[in-house]
């Protein structure tokens, strides 16, 4: 087996395999390598969202004439001399790989000026190779431009995402430098986008990145330890984001993506989340070099910690310190008095997983001659059970449903016998959630917000498949903030949501407005369908008729009345009596049940009047 020496442009070729994914990922390279030569001032320009143009301009120490060449030499840096520089790495580049990369792929100018020359410098490199370098008036800094990117290369220009939605991860990655360096000034500008922060601090940082409204709702976080010191902000319990796109991560300037340090945070908000929701922050760590990793693969994101637990221990902490007193401000009390579940009662933090003791749990205990409680079975009736034309109360076969998340993908399930309450009586309602209802020896237990789910569902999607469907303006459009991807996701769906009857328009550059929504969900909880939507409109199965299903289902879930509202006498008449004319199925668009059943039989079982 002969073993062969790969040419150069063989080898910086498979390097920007690893290096340059994206457009977003040359500016990341070469930002970097601003900050790390001292800039305090930033420039990022993009055409074509990166694929036709970038340029990225700093006014950091420059690179001397006769170092030009050498910077593009595969391996070259100035940050790192020896082996024992690998331990304690203290610049966000450091590989040497970033500009012989991008030359491989790209036409690549460069020119440079440093602080005691009075000329700078140009270099040209087309197709990996050098073109020209000669000297030139230029600025005190480095400023590198990169043009046809991927344009020798078909096979990977071809998997290139649509000139928008890169511009869209450009920005959200400017927006992690702008937070993980927030003394440094930057700007932004495209076609269509325009941005700049002040470099005055991370308060200024987040403003500048998220506007007044979110800073508003953050808390300063802070701990310090003898190896680990944490400053940052984090949100109030009570604000929240429908995706992950809203949480930094900083360790010694460095952005970073750390699971375990994310799920330390997630767990101290767990108890006050609702369903899909995530915490907003931006948190510095900064620790000794020798105690992080950060040299475990080329895009420099993941690292590795020499003490995890360490780690998250103190994560966890100062972000709890920090939202403690929004717990319990309002009553004034500590831990001790106020129990987790309390608080989120009394804050409204989310829903919270309520335990609900049974009579049984709190009457007193059999002897031990005793036979032990009953175990509780609940059975799914048909319509036929209650309208009575099987014998003794016959169980009818329904299989058991799957619980599946609606979000995860579209409910598929096989549509059930019918519910219909024919001749029951309504005797009371049960957590201000269950309706119970009484015909001969039979019991039901109907659950009335899936039940109005389903209504509301079957009249949506029948108004949808007849072309009838009807929006309603609402009086004052519901304007809210996304991240640039999110934002991205939205514009690739706008005609979508329209055609399922919500009209959504751009407000802004990373803002938007509802303004109608179907006539069916007319007293929809806006908020809540907002955070399901960029759910959807991000998931991974893109088909129209999968977006359209699962817009619908979030749609009558938001419009549902939830537990805290109390139905009057007839408003459930009227629900009991839509149920009976539609025959719902057994199942809401969920899987949830609608309705379970009980025997007068089972039930004397509970209390031993038969055995």
């Amino acid at each position: 087996m002969k073993i062969n020496r790969l040419p150069s442009e063989i080898f910086n070729r498979i390097a920007a395999g690893e290096v340059v994914e994206s457009p977003s990922s040359i500016v990341k390279e070469l930002v970097e390598n601003a900050i790390d030569a001292g800039a305090t001032e930033i420039t990022v320009s993009v055409r074509g969202g990166g694929i036709d143009y970038i340029r990225v301009d700093d006014n950091g120490s420059g690179i001397e004439f006769d170092d030009m060449p050498t910077a593009f030499m595969p391996h070259a840096t100035s940050k790192i001399k020896a082996i024992d520089d690998l331990d304690t790495i203290s610049t966000l580049g450091f590989r040497g790989e970033a500009l012989p990369s991008i030359a491989a792929v790209a036409d690549v100018t460069m020119t440079s000026r440093v602080k005691d020359s009075d000329m700078g410098g140009e270099i040209v490199y087309k197709g990996g190779k050098l073109v020209s370098h000669e000297e030139c008036g230029a600025k005190l800094g480095t400023t590198v431009t990169v043009v046809n990117l991927f344009e020798r290369i078909p096979a990977r220009k071809k998997f290139l995402n649509k000139p928008s939605k890169e511009e869209a991860k450009i920005l959200a990655l400017i927006e992690h430098l702008v937070l993980a360096n927030a003394d440094v000034v930057f700007k932004f500008d495209s076609e269509t986008k325009k941005f700049a922060s002040s470099g005055e601090g991370l308060k200024s940082a987040i403003f500048a990145v998220y506007g007044d409204a979110v800073l508003k709702n953050t808390v300063h976080a802070s701990l310090e330890e003898p190896q680990l010191k944490i400053e940052g902000y984090t949100c109030v319990p009570s604000f929240t984001k429908p995706s992950k796109n809203y949480q930094h991560v900083v360790i010694n300037g460095r952005y970073v993506e750390s699971a375990d340090i994310m799920y330390a945070i997630y767990s101290v908000y767990a108890p006050y989340l609702m369903k899909r929701q995530y915490p907003l922050f931006v948190l510095h760590l900064t620790m000794p070099y020798d105690m992080v990793d950060v040299n475990v693969h080329p895009s420099k994101l993941q690292v590795k910690f020499a003490d995890t637990v360490m780690v998250k221990s103190a994560v966890a902490r100062a972000v709890k310190n920090a939202i403690q007193p929004r717990l319990v401000d309002a009553k004034h009390l500590t831990d001790e008095d106020f129990s987790q579940e309390q608080r989120v009662e009394q804050q409204g933090f989310g829903k919270a997983a309520h335990t609900i003791k049974s009579f049984f749990d709190i009457a007193q205990k059999p002897r031990e001659e005793e036979s032990p409680s009953p175990t509780f079975k609940t059975t799914f009736y048909s319509d036929d059970v209650i309208s009575g034309s099987q014998d003794n109360g016959a169980q009818a076969t329904v299989s058991e449903p799957k619980y599946k998340d609606v979000y995860d993908s579209a409910a598929s399930f096989e549509e059930q016998p019918v519910f219909a309450p024919v001749e029951c009586k309504f005797v009371g309602k049960l957590f201000n959630t269950y309706l119970i209802l009484e015909r001969g020896e039979m019991c039901y237990f109907v659950d009335q917000h899936a039940a109005h789910e389903k209504l509301l569902y079957d009249a949506l999607l029948s108004d949808y498949e007849k072309k009838r469907l009807k929006t309603q303006p609402l009086i004052l459009p519901f304007v809210f903030d996304v991240s640039p991807l999110d934002g991205e996701a939205i514009t690739e769906n706008l005609d979508l949501l329209a055609d399922c009857g919500f009209v959504v328009s751009p407000f802004g550059e990373c803002t938007f407005a509802l303004s109608q929504v179907p006539y069916e969900c007319a007293g929809i909880d806006l908020k809540n369908f907002v955070s399901d939507m960029l759910t959807i409109v991000n998931s991974r199965d893109k088909s129209p008729t999968a977006l359209k299903e699962r817009l619908m289902q979030a749609a009558c879930k938001a419009a549902v009345k939830g537990e805290i509202d109390d139905l009057s006498q007839s408003e459930i008449d009227a629900l009991l009596s839509e149920m009976a004319a539609q025959n719902i199925t057994l199942f809401c668009p969920h899987g949830r049940p609608i309705a379970v059943a009980f025997g007068k039989k089972e039930i004397e079982k509970w209390f031993k009047r038969i055995v």
